[in-house]
């Protein structure tokens, strides 16, 4: 599917990984990245038209970190505004929804799109230079599910 081909509205899918210490994984974006470029963020993506909400979760995170997951939530948070002079995407509505997971398997390995990752207590994860979105969701949900230990 071509990029024109998106509504638009860029909707992106979002993925909080607990690991078995409660820690959560942050993954940096490529320094070569338009968009963003250096900032921490969690594993996701664009969804593109037609695609299976109910199971993006699970391969977003697959594709970019190779990690299996087991969703606690599929929904969450949700964050959104206008793209501003980001290129193709400028005057679209970026939203991105944010659900929260614990990994069950796989073997960490990055996708091109990111450089680093790193596993973080919640307090740490906010001294982090994390995209505008990423921080807004941290810190509502460490206020509310995060600070829980795992129900799974």
């Amino acid at each position: 599917m071509m990029k024109h081909d998106r509504p638009q509205v860029v909707l992106v899918n979002r993925c909080i990984v607990r690991n078995s210490s409660n820690d959560i994984l942050l993954v940096k974006r490529s320094v070569n990245d338009s968009y963003n470029p250096g900032k921490w963020e969690f594993p996701g993506g664009k969804l593109d038209i037609g695609q299976d909400l109910s199971n993006a979760l699970e391969r977003e995170v697959m594709e970019e970190t190779g990690l299996l997951i087991e969703p606690e939530s599929k929904l969450n948070f949700a964050e959104s505004y206008i793209i501003g002079n980001e290129g193709q995407y400028m005057g679209f509505t970026y939203v991105a929804l944010f659900g929260i997971a614990h990994s069950i398997g796989g073997k960490l390995k990055l996708s091109d799109e990111h450089d680093d990752y790193a596993w973080e207590d919640y307090d740490t994860a906010l001294e982090y230079d994390l995209t505008i979105e990423s921080r807004k969701a941290l810190i509502v949900l460490t206020k509310t599910v995060l600070k829980e230990p795992s129900s799974i």
